[in-house]
């Protein structure tokens, strides 16, 4: 918002309150910063405490206006000396009130405003500041370059203009203040270094980043600290070569370096994850009491789900801190992944007996544990204890289902229904788990009315309008389901999951298919690598027969997820074009799998393929 709209919304307000407590006020505008700033005859105030800024992060701007070093006579339009200027004080209180009451815009803009009528570095400065609070690159980029122009000796001046110019990649204005900062400052030269990466870490632009941060280092000394930089510059720029060789120099110079190992496996991840858990476990031969090293192969090994080989690590790890319940608990859940049921069990004991703090997962996984144990009723007692948070209604979820083998079907709506009405900040959630009861059990009119009278109860909730929209379908009312959906993209028109549901039901159910393509490419705009939506769009181009598109989309999905759905959809393009055994070779790996998915075993035994 402009300033002239903030003040034509907030100076009635700002008059109001300073009626009522200027007294106070008045305290604070005779204090030495504020005559100063206000007083050109107070210019040198020794009292006066100078702000110190923060670093500059804010959007991206592109800077206009006066050179950089205008002539003297350029740099300020001086009041008449010894003139009060009330006109600015009146603006200095808007700002600081601003300020004060966290209208950090309208605080911004009238600080500059008051910089633009009276040029000095300390009204200068404290725009700079203002600017920063308010994330404004554009009024920081002009008050920073005025400071620095007024005072071009002060250090703080210089680096808070850098940091703004950087960040607004403009790298050619910086490179004759860094180059001189490099060259001709006598601190220490790897602080300075270290200053200009942090500085240069900033730009938007990453790509221009990292060429800015090797020309100015070019003739500079190599070293570790220099390798690693440019290394880290040039990963953000996406350059994993380019940072796997600035790495390796690093180790050159520090062999047993981990930041220079962990430079080295990021950039080789990018490349080739294997050759990054390769590099890293010689690391740790070589070095073996490398901790943060060691971590990060341990997340590597799991994210590629090789969960055996993580184990030994962790134990590791949890030898050499025996108090990290952290380790602990990392260990349990790894040890769970590979149906150790036991061990993992005990590892979470002993996780939260030395303090781990999300007990509600610690509880949670315990319930899994006994539930895969056969151990139902201890299971159920864990999954009760989770208390409110972000695994509550997933306990809440395996509870329903254990009490709908133990109780049946009644006593455990019962036992949901009342749970809504207990806790109404949950109540859509325990109304969806009701449907899911429902339908789990056959009982597809009932999971169809119990979603619809939440929806009444809650008119509009956008979870209930999907959900409800999907009993539809199960049912036969398509009518409901796409005047539901249909609402739905009304109140959320980025909701890439109701064009997509919408999409493939017409493609699916109806011969509308100009219509569907329509609802999925909209779904795909909005999220392009989601494998279900990119799996409709496949579906919709087999019924249309363009089987070769079908079969490249297909094959996308699929290589992003595993999933049943999408090996039928696959297997039954390649079948159509004659690709018999590469079809059975999709539907076989997939059952394997999920030997229990409808849809699956439907197209196999269509097919013939079983």
């Amino acid at each position: 918002m402009g300033s002239k709209s903030l003040y034509a919304q907030l100076i009635e307000r700002i008059m109001k309150i300073l009626t009522i407590f200027f007294s106070g006020f008045f305290v604070f505008l005779m204090s030495p910063l504020v005559i100063a700033a206000t007083n050109p005859s107070a210019h040198d105030c020794d009292s006066c405490s100078p702000i110190m800024p923060h670093d500059i992060s804010v959007a991206q701007v592109r800077s206009e206006g006066e050179e950089f070093n205008p002539p003297q006579e350029q740099v300020r339009r001086d009041a008449p000396r010894g003139e009060f200027r009330s006109d600015l004080m009146f603006k200095f209180l808007i700002a600081e009130f601003a300020k004060h009451n966290k209208l950090y815009d309208l605080s911004a803009e009238t600080f500059v405003d008051i910089l633009r009528s009276e040029e000095r570095a300390d009204i200068a400065e404290m725009a700079a500041d203002a600017a920063n609070s308010a994330r404004r690159l554009d009024l920081a980029l002009e008050a920073s370059k005025i400071w620095f122009r007024l005072d071009p000796d002060s250090i703080k001046a210089k680096f808070v203009y850098l940091t703004v110019i950087l960040r607004n990649n403009e790298f050619d204005v910086a490179r004759p203040l860094v180059l001189d900062f490099l060259v001709n400052n006598e601190s220490d030269f790897d602080k300075k270094l270290k200053y200009v990466g942090d500085l240069v870490g900033s730009a938007q632009d990453r790509e221009g980043a990292y060429l800015f941060l090797s020309e100015v280092t070019l003739n500079t000394p190599n070293s570790l600290l220099k390798s690693l930089l440019l290394g880290q510059s040039a990963l953000r720029a996406g350059y994993a070569q380019a940072a796997s060789s600035h790495a390796g120099e690093a180790l050159t110079f520090e062999p047993r370096s981990e930041d220079a190992a962990l430079l080295q496996a990021s950039a080789l991840r990018i490349i080739d994850n294997a050759q990054s858990i390769k590099f890293l476990s010689e690391f740790l031969e070589s070095y073996p009491d490398a901790g943060a090293v060691r971590s990060s192969v341990v997340g590597d090994l799991i994210r590629e789900e090789r969960y055996e080989d993580a184990i030994p690590h962790l134990q590791h790890m949890a030898r050499d801190d025996a108090s990290n319940a952290n380790v602990r608990f990392t260990l349990a859940l790894v040890m769970f992944e590979v149906q150790r049921y036991e061990e993992s069990k005990d590892r979470i004991h002993r996780a939260l007996s030395l303090g781990y703090e999300d007990r509600a997962s610690a509880y949670f996984h315990l319930g899994l544990i006994d539930e895969k144990l056969d151990s139902l009723e201890t299971a159920a007692n864990w999954f009760s204890s989770v208390p409110k948070g972000d695994r509550f209604i997933e306990a809440q979820s395996h509870l329903a289902k254990l009490k709908l083998t133990s109780d049946g079907l009644d006593l455990t709506i019962d036992y949901l229904d009342q749970r809504a009405s207990e806790t109404p900040e949950y109540f859509v959630a325990f109304v969806e788990l009701q449907g899911m009861m429902y339908r789990e059990s056959g009982k597809l009119e009932e999971y169809f009315r119990v979603l619809d009278e939440g929806l009444k109860a809650r008119l509009d909730e956008p979870s209930l309008l999907y959900s409800s929209a999907m009993a539809a379908e199960q049912i036969g009312r398509l009518d409901i389901l796409e005047m539901r959906l249909r609402r739905l993209m009304e109140l959320q028109p980025d909701n890439a999951q109701a064009y997509n549901a919408l999409g493939y039901t017409l493609v699916d159910k109806t011969d509308r298919f100009d219509e569907a393509k329509t609802l999925l490419v909209r779904a795909l705009e909005l999220s392009p690598d989601n494998p279900v939506f990119i799996d409709s769009m496949g579906w919709i181009e087999f019924k249309l027969k363009n089987y070769d598109k079908s079969i490249v989309l297909l094959q996308r999905a699929y290589g992003l997820e595993r999933h049943p759905e999408i090996a039928a959809h696959l297997g039954e393009a390649l079948w159509a074009v004659g690709y018999e055994i590469e079809a059975k070779s999709v539907w076989t790996g997939a059952f394997d799998q999920f030997p229990d998915n409808d849809v699956l075993l439907e197209t196999i035994k269509r097919h013939g393929a079983d």
